[in-house]
């Protein structure tokens, strides 16, 4: 077996770590015990940075590549960020500052035009519904009342975590030292 790269991290499905790993969990570990691991992961996941830093926490997270994305977002390394659950509001929601018209004539033709408002209408025939165009070419002339259009929710947050499947991260403590290029 070879050896791996020390700070190699790596998805295990197994429930526990394997000899010269450890879980992703963000556990704090000793400097003076991990002086090589320290070298690599410094106090980027947390830790005082004297006495103990912290292995990278990946329970409920994924992963993503640190620097610049091609969208202009700056990724540090060891920045946590994001939500599996918000909240959306009438903040949230696009602005609606126009007044809602419809038209209410009888007027019926056969071809709608550009300023047609179309209304479904038609009679049962047997099994089917046959379609009678009715389109009213006249301006809207009847205002909708503005408290019939409003936006409704209880506020309660909803689930934006994409479909997931539990496994552990490890990260190796024993290996090789990797050298720079």
């Amino acid at each position: 077996m070879d050896e791996e790269l020390l700070g190699t991290i790596k998805l295990f499905a197994g429930n526990f770590a394997p000899k010269g790993y450890m879980l992703c969990n963000g556990a704090l570990l000793s400097i003076s015990q991990n002086t090589a691991l320290f070298s690599l992961l410094g106090n980027t996941y947390g830790g005082d940075g004297r006495t103990t830093f912290a292995l990278p926490n990946l329970n409920g997270r994924a992963p993503f590549g640190a620097g610049t994305s091609n969208t202009g977002k700056n990724i540090a390394l060891g920045e946590a960020a994001g939500n599996p659950q918000t909240t959306l509001l009438s903040q949230n929601l696009p602005s609606f500052n126009s007044q809602l018209r419809i038209a209410n004539t009888n007027a019926s033709s056969i071809t709608p035009s550009a300023v047609s408002s179309i209304a479904i209408t038609g009679q049962p025939n047997g099994r089917q519904f046959d379609a009678i165009p009715s389109f009213a070419d006249t301006n809207p002339d009847t205002a909708i009342n503005g408290t019939s259009v409003v936006y409704i929710g209880q506020n309660i947050p909803i689930n934006t975590m994409s479909p997931y499947l539990g496994m552990n991260y490890i990260i190796c403590v024993q290996g090789i030292f990797p050298s720079r290029p």
